[in-house]
């Protein structure tokens, strides 16, 4: 994909969000479990900043550390265990992400979505919202068709679930709609709090403003 500037998008400034990461030196007994739990599952790589501070949505949750480690392990249970192929799991991540407009989530998904053969042409319209991206396969067209209008409108009607349904079976249904909801949650502490992008670090749509209007 092409640079922020270059779609329009927005680039990280290394400015921090809402709160000051919790620094590895200073954790409680609890955030001590969540921190070396994460450092040490799938997504210790990236989880853990070699700053000595957390990423994401879990520098957030390391606040509240009962709720992190639940949350952090339905999260790594549903990306690293779960009988969705890769490919469907993280077109399932950029929808969401696209739709909440959730800056770190799409980090770095948008490589990984084009590593599993996701057509960047498609990533690009899922990006930009469209109902139906430019997929050159059915099945992708079938699971997007059954997230977008999932995370849009908050329900799936019969034709789309029969469809994702008939691609999918059942366990594998469940874990996509679990999926959906993960990056939901995922996007609203990143969204709240608002958690910055890494200092040159990318999305393709234009900066948040701080304070949005207030709901009617």
């Amino acid at each position: 994909m092409g640079t922020a500037a270059d779609s329009g998008g927005s680039a990280g400034t290394g400015v921090r969000g809402r709160l000051e990461p919790l620094r590895e030196g200073r954790l409680t007994k609890a955030q001590r479990e969540m921190w070396d739990e994460l450092g040490q599952g799938p997504r210790g790589a990236t989880a853990v900043r070699p700053e000595g501070f957390l990423t994401g949505p879990f520098d957030v949750l390391l606040r509240s550390p009962r709720i992190g480690r639940a949350v952090a392990g339905l999260g790594a249970l549903l990306r690293y265990d779960s009988e969705l192929e890769p490919r469907h799991r993280e077109l399932v991540i950029l929808t969401v992400a696209a739709r909440w407009h959730a800056d770190f989530a799409w980090l770095r998904h948008d490589l990984y979505g084009r590593n599993a053969g996701l057509p960047e042409a498609a990533i690009r319209d899922i990006a930009a919202g469209k109902a139906e991206p430019g997929f050159d396969k059915d099945a992708d067209r079938v699971v997007h068709a059954f997230v977008h209008q999932l995370v849009h409108t908050g329900a799936v009607d019969r034709e789309r679930y029969d469809a994702a349904l008939a691609l999918l079976g059942e366990r594998p249904l469940v874990e996509l709609v679990s999926l959906t909801g993960y990056y939901c949650l995922s996007s609203m502490v990143l969204n709240a709090f608002e958690v910055p992008l890494p200092e040159g670090a990318s999305v393709p749509w234009p900066p948040r403003a701080s304070d949005p209007p207030a709901a009617p």
